[in-house]
């Protein structure tokens, strides 16, 4: 089981690929957090729009408002999500 530390570096590492762009890095490294808080559910969602994973980001927003139903730009994105699949 990964450490605190690691959890954090993950996701610091994680922020750093999607300024350079690298959506694939930032999955992958956004992935090994166990059970991602809402927050960390949103942020994958739009790395997800943001490589055109559509599919993907929708199944991340739902995630992100199922776990804070008071997130309101999670329904905002999930909506974009749902408008460009044509839902």
């Amino acid at each position: 089981m990964a450490s605190l530390g690691d959890l954090v570096r993950d996701w610091h590492r994680g922020a750093q690929a999607v300024e350079r762009g690298d959506w694939d890095g930032a999955l992958l490294l956004f992935s090994r957090v166990p059970a991602p808080p809402a927050r960390m559910c949103f942020n994958v969602g739009c790395v997800h729009l943001l490589a055109g994973n559509t599919d993907a980001a929708l199944r991340a927003f739902d995630q992100a408002v199922t776990q804070d139903a008071c997130m309101a730009v999670g329904f905002f994105q999930r909506g974009v999500a749902n408008f460009q699949l044509e839902r």
